[in-house]
């Protein structure tokens, strides 16, 4: 038990250089996808942000009276360039305002869940927000119809879990849990950064694309920009507070 706690309240310090590196390679992984290589590298950096986008409109429909019937990322690059999909959730709404709930969802979740993780790590309960990470994880698989995948980083999960309790290895368990902290919050840094620029690439695109802020255009009748200016007002406000929130948190953040 107190090995559980000193894992739970184990102290992070986070590096801004690492987070913007990460995100760095994230969005340029994205943007030169077609690549034979980065197409690889771009599904291992985006699982998370896909997992979280994803898991955010089944949260917000849960919430609005929903039932969730699968989540699926897609891992494989050819399907993700033949569908044009890098994943989704298949749900049913209770309403229609239930639909316009769910769709608005998928996009808030990756900055919430950035702002939350650096907030954890501010209160050095760091482990928290990994654990979310693991439940959200649990969930997933029970849900989706793919199981392959998830299955295999579900067994990687439960030897690095049964390491840690085992070895009782303290010095190297804290690593671990910063460089899988540091890598969650570098890619969704990385999304949130993306998404920005992707909601804007597709609210100005004059070619009919099938989005979620279609979705609710159709939902609402109200024009796309609404939403877009919503969505990318709360990536702007987290990205403001998360600078913040470090910045009081590690003096050398300041500049």
């Amino acid at each position: 038990m107190q090995q559980f706690n000193a894992l739970l309240t184990s102290h992070i310090d986070l590096q801004l250089y690492i987070l913007i590196g990460i995100a760095i390679c994230y969005i340029l992984a994205h943007q030169y996808r077609t690549n034979s290589i980065l197409r690889y590298v771009d599904v291992c950096l985006n699982y998370i942000p896909v997992l979280t986008h994803e898991f955010g409109h089944i949260l917000f429909n849960k919430i609005s009276g929903g039932r969730a019937k699968d989540l699926v990322i897609v891992v494989s690059p050819t399907e993700r360039e033949q569908t044009l999909q890098q994943g989704y959730a298949v749900t049913s709404s209770a309403s229609r305002l239930s639909q316009i709930i769910t769709t608005l969802g998928g996009y808030i979740m990756p900055p919430l869940m950035l702002y939350i993780g650096v907030l954890t790590i501010k209160h050095d309960y760091a482990s928290l927000f990994v654990g979310a990470y693991i439940l959200i994880f649990i969930y997933f698989l029970f849900l989706t119809s793919r199981k392959v995948m998830p299955l295999i980083i579900l067994i990687i999960l439960a030897g690095l879990l049964y390491f840690i309790f085992q070895y009782h290895q303290d010095l190297l368990t804290s690593q671990l849990i910063s460089i899988v902290i540091h890598y969650i919050l570098g890619v969704l840094l990385g999304e949130v950064l993306q998404s920005s620029w992707t909601i804007m690439r597709l609210t100005f695109n004059s070619r009919i694309t099938e989005w979620d802020g279609s979705a609710l255009r159709d939902l609402t009748h109200l024009p796309v920009i609404c939403f877009s200016v919503l969505w990318i007002a709360i990536n702007l406000y987290t990205l403001y507070t998360v600078w913040n929130v470090l910045s009081i948190t590690q003096p050398y953040f300041q500049s």
